[in-house]
């Protein structure tokens, strides 16, 4: 059995200019650079630090402090300081911290969900027990959805797709801004969907006799209920044994593929390309993409 492998991920642990500990899944970072100078950008917006040339390419870097609500990083000299470059949605980014501290592996199903009260103003994820200190997992997507939108999440105007006008997708994100930018990309297509927050609230909605789904899309990295988790739950369910399920995420390379596969999912895809997402609903639909648009007038 592999279940107890593929629940387990390796984060990189860190801290930033304030107290806490804070960390990121260890796939979305290319490598870690000691702090160098940085080109300025006149005009940026708060939280972005400037440029660096790294091998010929030209990397934006965050500071992270600035950017969850702590003094910036940018005071002087500090030598413990390092750029995480991180792949998103097939770009490269940096990210400023004050100190990387180690790698830690977790049980992506021991990370707790925020309460609500918290509201939808933070940049974390979800938060983990680790060594009895709360670390806090950075919302790599919402801060680079905030700082740089045009540049990572464009989005294209799609024709309805005539032929699936009559089925259903069940999308599970625990991120608003995913959930928001995945049900763009169908309302786009004209299909009929239902969105959830979570693992838990999938099932539930999948426990009813009234609600049949003919392909289901979820998010990788969830509190309590991780993609994979969920997969191998909804491959035992009758209703959802042979369902085509998608697992989208923002992590990206060749383990979470194979990791996808061994859980049971049927494909695998790197958000946010909603191009590539339509493609990959008319393959899990099993639709003619060309022949089955219906071109609006």
């Amino acid at each position: 059995m592999t279940s107890k492998k593929n629940a387990q991920q390796n984060i990189l642990r860190f801290s930033l200019s304030g107290r806490g500990k804070y960390g990121i899944n260890v796939l979305k970072i290319r490598e870690i650079v000691p702090f160098k100078e940085l080109n300025q950008l006149p005009g940026s917006k708060q939280g972005v630090a400037g440029l660096i040339e790294l091998r010929g390419n030209s990397i934006q870097v965050i500071d992270l402090s600035a950017v969850i609500g702590q003094p910036a990083l940018l005071t002087g000299d500090d030598q413990e300081a390092s750029i995480i470059i991180t792949e998103f949605n097939r770009t490269m980014q940096g990210l400023l911290v004050r100190h990387v501290d180690k790698i830690a592996t977790i049980d992506w199903e021991s990370v707790k969900s925020l309460p609500s009260a918290t509201g939808n103003s933070h940049y974390l994820s979800g938060v983990i027990n680790i060594d009895n200190q709360i670390i806090g997992i950075i919302d790599v997507e919402k801060v680079l959805y905030e700082l740089t939108p045009q540049m990572n999440f464009e989005q294209h105007v799609h024709q309805e797709i005539a032929s699936i006008s009559d089925k259903r997708i069940l999308a599970i994100d625990d991120s608003r801004l995913a959930r928001l930018m995945i049900s763009k990309t169908l309302d786009s297509i004209g299909v009929d969907y239902i969105m959830a927050a979570s693992g838990e609230d999938a099932l539930e909605i999948l426990a009813s006799d009234e609600v049949n789904i003919d392909m289901i899309i979820s998010d990788i990295e969830m509190p309590v209920l991780d993609g994979y988790a969920l997969t191998r739950q909804l491959r035992k369910l009758p209703k959802t044994k042979d369902c085509y399920i998608l697992l989208h995420s923002s992590l990206s390379g060749s383990a979470c593929k194979t990791m996808s596969e061994q859980s049971g999912a049927d494909a695998f895809l790197t958000k946010f390309v909603d191009d590539d997402l339509v493609k990959a609903i008319t393959v899990g639909l099993a639709v003619d993409l060309v022949a089955d648009v219906a071109v609006a007038q």
